[in-house]
């Protein structure tokens, strides 16, 4: 069953590798996709799927790695089967960091995780070269990130200068504080809803989607919020 290619697919679960122009197109997709569901069909690195649940799960190259990695250091999914899902971060109160969840859970049975292991293993070469693209493009993310918030510390430093009611502000500007994740402009989720940008602003407004609007920077939401606002717009 299984080969070198970028695809194991099965009647009801399925696994597909993306590898932007180097191998061919994501599979068709199956019907019941959620327009979120659809990006992560398409995303770079592993897709796993599975019809029974309507779940799909993608995982980041890296991440793809280090469950290989897990996998090998201890073989009780052989018998136990293996969970897996896409992992995410979420803002606590308890701890600056956030707390690490995962999200799309799917629960492979020992066959099925066979199938992964050895899909993954097939195919460690290209997810390490993926894995060191995908570094460089958050740590290109990050720098344009501080750069910004430089830029409003600078712009609100001045501001102080020319503004008395800015002088009973706190001195200390502290840093922004971004969850580790997928986010999606206002635009972008418009598309995605088949709605205007001003729509998914009422929306957020009156409560209905969660986002994040950082001071300078603008409204921006997690794709796993996103994703529940779809499901329950569409129940």
């Amino acid at each position: 069953m299984m080969n070198c290619s970028t695809v194991l697919v099965q009647n009801t679960w399925g696994i597909h590798f993306n590898f932007e122009g180097y191998f061919s197109s994501p599979p068709s997709c199956p019907s019941w996709l959620t327009p979120l569901q659809q990006q992560d069909w398409q995303c770079r690195g592993i897709v796993v799927w599975d019809a029974g649940v309507r779940v799909v799960a993608h995982l980041y190259a890296g991440y793809a790695l280090e469950l290989l990695e897990q996998m090998r250091a201890n073989d009780v999914w052989q018998s136990n089967g293996f969970l897996i899902g896409s992992p995410t971060y979420q803002l606590s109160s308890e701890t600056a960091d956030g707390i690490s969840t995962l999200e799309n859970q799917i629960k492979l049975a020992s066959d099925q995780a066979k199938d992964l292991f050895d899909f993954l293993s097939t195919h460690k070469k290209s997810l390490e070269y993926i894995a060191i693209r995908d570094n460089e493009k958050a740590e290109d993310a990050l720098r344009t990130v501080f750069r910004l918030i430089a830029v409003y510390g600078r712009k609100v430093r001045e501001g102080k200068e020319s503004d008395k009611l800015i002088e009973t502000t706190k001195p200390n500007i502290l840093p922004i504080f971004i969850p580790r994740g997928n986010y999606f402009t206002v635009h972008q989720a418009a598309q995605i809803c088949h709605s205007t940008s001003k729509q998914i602003r009422a929306w957020i407004r009156k409560g209905k989607l969660e986002a994040l609007d950082l001071p300078g920077l603008g409204i921006i939401i997690e794709a796993g919020k996103l994703n529940e606002f779809l499901i329950q717009r569409n129940s």
